[in-house]
């Protein structure tokens, strides 16, 4: 089997075969008959179509690793700040020990 790429004028399309697949002949609308479709190599199209992805696909990596300190930069201070706030409501506060726990816990022998 082969991999091919069909080429054919907009409006056209291509023809039923006896054998239930297409044939390259081209029918309009009206079912008319109008030309013949050109056939062209599928694995070069598909070589291409890889080449081009793996290049949009590099340029789009290097493009987030760019942009991604920058933005840790500017929502960072933002976070930092609320955790400095916490940090700073929590030792605010004095923490009481219970008197049981004011006496000496190991008493020598």
């Amino acid at each position: 089997m082969e991999l091919m790429l069909v080429k054919r004028p907009v409006g056209t399309a291509l023809s039923n075969s006896a054998s239930g697949g297409y044939s390259t002949l081209l029918r309009d609308g009206a079912r008319i008959l109008v030309g013949h479709a050109d056939l062209l190599n599928g694995r070069r199209a598909v070589a291409g179509l890889v080449v081009i992805s793996a290049a949009a696909g590099s340029a789009l990596t290097v493009a987030t690793m760019k942009a991604t300190p920058h933005l840790k930069t500017k929502f960072r201070p933002a976070a930092q700040d609320r955790a400095e706030e916490g940090a700073e409501a929590t030792s605010d506060t004095p923490v009481e020990e219970p008197e049981a726990l004011k006496e000496p816990r190991l008493r020598a022998v």
